[in-house]
């Protein structure tokens, strides 16, 4: 979904029902919805993914389109609390969540105010190997909130997953998948290598 000027939460919404509409169209066997993004207002608020109410909506409309399981792309969560309210108020609409996309920080100035002129500039998003220790905790507590019975939702780790270990560590942490990004950009051998290590321990 693409905020707009002038366009609500409502318009943004059916935006995302309307690329998942596509997705199932095109014959993708899951939607991921990327709720990692831009404030749902397209300003200065909060990331999509923080604002539960307006990813809910998103989600309800998308899940009302499509009959494929669906996926919520999350970003870091500023507290263990916040990841649980969160993922609890999502989970009715989904199938399972993706974490952690990556790590979202305002670039302010002094007053707080955006730092860079342009709409949509004033967030940055911190993704590779570097973003692992503190993505691999979001999926832990995640993992753990499933355990204790809150929402039984498949859990899907990323974040700077970048070497075979990290890819091993994840599973035996629990999770469903391991997805990677950045680092099959760094090592376009990283999918073989896995599995080359899964057929050696086998």
């Amino acid at each position: 979904g693409t905020p707009v000027d002038g366009g609500d939460a409502e318009a943004l919404a059916l935006d995302y029902a309307r690329c998942a509409a596509w997705a199932a169209d095109a014959g993708a066997d899951v939607i991921a919805v990327h709720l990692a993004g831009p404030p749902s207002d397209g300003g200065h608020g909060p990331v999509l993914f923080e604002d539960a109410r307006a990813a809910a909506h998103i989600l309800a409309r998308v899940r009302a389109g499509v009959d494929r399981p669906i996926v919520a792309t999350l970003g870091a969560f500023r507290s263990p609390r916040l990841l649980h309210e969160t993922m609890t108020k999502l989970a009715p609409w989904v199938h399972g969540f993706s974490l952690v996309h990556g790590i979202q920080r305002r670039v302010v100035d002094r007053e707080g105010g955006p730092a860079f002129e342009g709409g949509q500039r004033d967030v940055a998003t911190v993704v590779g190997a570097d973003t692992y220790a503190a993505s691999f905790r979001q999926v832990e507590e995640a993992l753990a909130w499933r355990k204790a019975g809150d929402w039984h939702r498949a859990i899907l780790a990323a974040g700077g997953i970048t070497s075979v270990e990290r890819v091993l560590a994840s599973l035996r942490e629990g999770v469903d998948a391991v997805l990677v990004g950045t680092g099959a950009l760094a090592d376009p051998l990283l999918a073989f290598q896995f599995r080359r290590a899964r057929r050696t321990a086998a």
